[in-house]
């Protein structure tokens, strides 16, 4: 039994490791609840990539990627081991496995508060985690379930009642520290052209990211030069995109970035975009909008969500990803207009400050989870 009904033991689960949106969510709600006297290690169900190496409260599981069925029923026995001993007051689980695995083995465990964060649509769920998160939530398996933003919520609209119910929305926040360095110090750190106007890209490649479509706008528009920080299993197709169109001069595939050293990215990009299929709420969009970088992105609700006060602009280019003519005629206006790169990422950085703070992000999860452990 807790003595301290103010200090919690969260255990904080997500599929697997590496550096994408997710993954820095979790930890840093981690980090954040720490910080405010809680107990809250990380645990990963299996490495991706290494990552956070730093933090001694972030483990893994399995240390393989092993997606066999014997290696995820031996990640659930080793994360069931875990939880039994260790005995958290919840569990906080992030991804379609982190959450379905977690909250099982969760309640197997005997731990009463089993809370699940979506951070991407139900339906771009594979079909066996689909039908499950489906049935935990509707039952007792999920006690509480958080939304990244309204629009995943939304997507959620058909699922039963008993579902939707538990369903609140908690935007993210982001814990912004700019890079001390210049735009032509950056630019050196990634042996970028020092005099070229930059559009940067980050995040896995990947359906969701769509880097197939900005490639095309690369192909389209003459004058773009194109940096991409990430990687994944669409590379070597983009990469004989780029070969058979004679690309290579003006794109940079940096491969994957840590999270320190894509800070300064940021420093060294002129454009942030984003051709993204879908998001939950994008993590590398608030970070630019902090840096004070103009933003070209897909025309999806999340990023309207985001991007799109209720009552004025939108503080960045939106164009549907039916529309390439829309996106060339975006890009091309962008390199042409300092002025309005100056006054759409000045318009951004303000929004993102007033709108989606690291400290609301925190108070909501904090607030639940107090709530749920009375």
């Amino acid at each position: 039994m807790r003595t301290d009904p103010a200090r919690l033991k969260i255990f904080c689960i997500a599929s697997f490791m590496n550096t994408a949106g997710a993954q820095e969510a979790l930890v840093r709600v981690s980090k954040q609840l720490r910080a405010r006297g809680h107990d809250a290690p990380v645990r990963f169900i299996y490495r991706d990539k290494p990552a956070f190496v730093d933090d001694p409260k972030v483990q893994v599981i399995r240390q393989t990627r092993d997606l066999s069925a014997l290696g995820y029923l031996l990640a659930f026995l080793g994360l069931l081991a875990q939880l039994r001993k260790e005995r958290p007051d919840a569990v906080l689980c992030f991804m379609p496995l982190g959450t379905v695995m977690g909250c099982f083995a969760a309640a197997l465990a005997g731990i009463p508060v089993r809370i699940a964060s979506q951070r991407a649509p139900g339906p771009t769920f594979g079909t066996a985690m689909r039908i499950l998160d489906r049935i935990w939530g509707s039952t007792s398996l999920y006690t509480r379930i958080t939304c990244v933003s309204q629009a995943v919520s939304d997507s959620f609209d058909s699922y039963a009642h008993a579902y939707r119910k538990k369903m609140c929305v908690i935007h993210n926040g982001i814990d912004w520290k700019p890079s001390p360095l210049s735009k032509a110090q950056a630019r050196a750190r990634f042996n970028l052209p020092a005099e070229t106007l930059l559009f940067f890209a980050a995040g896995r490649m990947s359906y969701q990211k769509y880097y197939a479509f900005l490639l095309e706008r690369l192909r389209d528009v003459p004058d773009m030069h194109l940096v991409i920080a990430g990687d994944g299993d669409d590379r070597p197709a983009l990469e004989a995109f780029i070969e058979s169109h004679g690309l290579a001069p003006r794109v940079h595939l940096l491969g994957g970035v840590s999270h320190a050293d894509v800070v300064h990215l940021y420093a060294a990009a002129d454009v942030f975009i984003q051709t993204s299929r879908y998001e939950g709420q994008s993590n590398a969009t608030l970070e630019a909008m902090h840096a004070g970088l103009p933003i070209i992105t897909s025309d999806i609700s999340m990023q309207r969500e985001t991007l799109c006060p209720v009552d004025g602009e939108c503080v960045a280019k939106l164009v549907s990803l039916d529309d390439p003519t829309g996106w060339n005629s975006a890009i091309q206006q962008l390199i042409s207009s300092p002025e309005e790169r100056q006054s759409l990422g000045r318009d951004a950085k303000a929004y993102v400050e007033a709108r989606f703070g690291l400290k609301a992000m925190i108070d909501g999860f904090e607030n639940i989870l107090l709530e749920e452990c009375k």
